[in-house]
């Protein structure tokens, strides 16, 4: 429904106004019709819109421009053998041992016997962060196209159809020259891993291979093996054939430093004109959301970068500058707050009137998240303003030890019906015998027996890293008979969490848990 939002509305915009009072005008197609100060008129069709004051903040939603959704239930994942030269060292054949009973198996048996809850779950975890659209949809039978978030990879903004291409895994560079450079033709981006891993290591080989594709439209995930000279290169090609255009990188600092102790060299890739954007990576080795990973680039960048970036530049990592990255497939639908945006909204307690709006943003936690729409509507919020703007078929959790509600049910979905109780309960299911439910999601599979890209197939989500299936229903498989599904990892950063970052002694990451307390 249409609903005008009324706060200190913190836009984004290209000027970066702050509004206050302001007031954000909700269209009942899922777009903002007007973004204006408080004392000014409403736009026409709004005189008997209803009116919520929020006395918060207003934002954009928060993109995730890095994930891997199908792994998002499970816990940090404590390795041995960091830190690792690269990508390969602990993926592929060469795996850690646990990596298979850790990270593969258990992702593995949720995606094929509890789909439907596995996906909701991370994206429920995702809306507490503030995240209205992420990057790093499973592979799956069929898309799932953004129950709750807007799934960056299968969305179909602007023109119904599907413009952005993604690879997680390093792709031949015949297949980069021949079936991706072509399609970066100022109408697509492609959002691809590349030289993950240290400085001087073996993946920055994946950098020269990927040369074709130096175009805009390129989003490059991790590029920590990357120099200055690589970004230079980077934004100048894409300068040659755009001279406005801007290369993005996106930035995973705590999962960089989890795997690698080192990070991307974000400042060198800054000065040399690429936008940067943040991502949460995956549970196993990030944060729980992007406004988790908003605090590791915070203490980052004063500890270790000589605080290059303001507090604003931080925030637009998680804003407007994966906005403007997707901009070349979608235009200008999010990130930014002005007429004729997607209306995807954070409403956020200002916990902290003495300090600006973007150190407010930046040292919010779940706590003091009040509200997410997407598409205009009404997702997750406190108990009053989800009744206030309408929201229904809505749920109660507790988040951080305050009451939320979340509206986790589509009704006009067959294959979203379950409610957050049901969610839990399907997870819990499978984590009580996982061998009995991969048995049984196999028999099902070989009942149904049809094609996979049938519509009717049932649901079955694959793994997009090594191990992942590479999207069959690896039938023949033989799941670990003594195979263990870890708890499901909580919602919020809680105490297990930065008890499992002080055993790993990473000196960077022993500051995130100086913002929760």
């Amino acid at each position: 429904m249409a609903l005008v939002l009324r706060g200190t509305v913190v836009t984004f915009d290209d000027e970066h106004r702050v509004l206050d009072p302001g007031a954000v005008y909700v269209g009942d197609d899922g777009r903002l019709a007007a973004v204006r100060s408080a004392d000014q008129a409403p736009p026409a069709g709004f005189s008997d819109a209803p009116r919520i004051d929020t006395e918060a903040l207003i934002l954009p939603g928060l993109i995730d421009l890095h994930n891997h959704l199908a792994y998002n239930t499970l816990p940090l994942w404590e390795a041995v053998g960091v830190p690792y030269a690269h990508h390969d060292r602990w993926v592929g054949e060469r795996h850690p041992p646990d990596y298979s009973t850790s990270v593969t198996w258990p992702a593995r048996v949720l995606g094929h016997a509890a789909p439907e809850a596995l996906v909701k779950y991370v994206e429920v975890k995702a809306l507490i962060g503030g995240t209205t659209a992420i990057q790093g949809a499973p592979r799956s039978t069929r898309p799932v196209d953004g129950w709750l978030l807007r799934i960056i990879d299968n969305e179909k903004l602007p023109t119904g159809t599907d413009m952005v291409m993604t690879a997680a895994l390093q792709l031949d560079a015949e297949e980069l020259r021949d079936s991706r450079a072509d399609k970066l033709d100022g109408t697509r981006v492609l959002i691809y891993h590349v030289a993950e891993g240290k400085r001087g290591s073996t993946v920055h080989d994946e950098f020269i291979e990927l040369a074709p594709c130096l175009k805009p439209g390129l989003i490059g995930v991790h590029g920590t093996a990357l120099t200055g000279a690589d970004f230079g290169t980077w934004q100048e090609a894409v300068a040659a054939i755009d001279a406005g255009a801007r290369g993005t990188v996106v930035w995973s600092p705590f999962s960089n430093y989890w795997l690698y102790h080192e990070t991307t060299s974000v400042v060198d890739a800054d000065r040399k004109g690429l936008r940067v954007a943040l991502g949460s990576d995956w549970s196993p080795s990030g944060t729980k959301h992007v406004l988790g990973e908003l605090k590791v680039a915070d203490a980052v960048n004063q500890l270790e970068l000589g605080g290059h970036f303001s507090d604003r530049e931080l925030c637009d990592m998680v804003t407007a500058n994966p906005g403007d990255a997707l901009a070349t497939a979608w235009g200008p639908q999010v990130g930014r707050l002005r007429r004729g945006s997607a209306a995807d909204l954070l409403v956020l307690e200002r916990h902290d009137p003495d300090r600006d709006v973007y150190r407010n943003l930046i040292n919010a936690t779940e706590r003091h998240v009040r509200l997410v729409l997407v598409r205009g509507r009404p997702f997750y919020g406190t108990p009053g303003l989800m009744t206030a703007v309408g929201a229904t078929r809505t749920d109660t959790l507790t988040v951080a030890g305050l009451k939320r509600r979340v509206a986790v049910r589509q009704p006009d979905r067959s294959d979203a019906t379950l409610d957050w109780p049901g969610v839990k309960r399907a997870l819990e299911k499978v984590r009580a015998d996982p061998v009995a439910a991969w048995r049984s999601a196999q028999d099902a599979l070989a009942d149904w027996g049809g094609p996979l890209d049938d519509p009717e197939a049932p649901l079955v989500l694959f793994g997009d890293m090594p191990e992942g299936d590479a999207g069959t229903f690896a039938a023949a498989a033989e799941v670990p008979q003594d195979l263990v599904v870890p708890r499901l990892d909580p919602l919020t950063h809680d105490a297990a969490y930065f008890a499992a970052v002080a055993r790993s002694g990473v000196p960077q990451l022993q500051h995130l848990a100086e913002y929760y307390t």
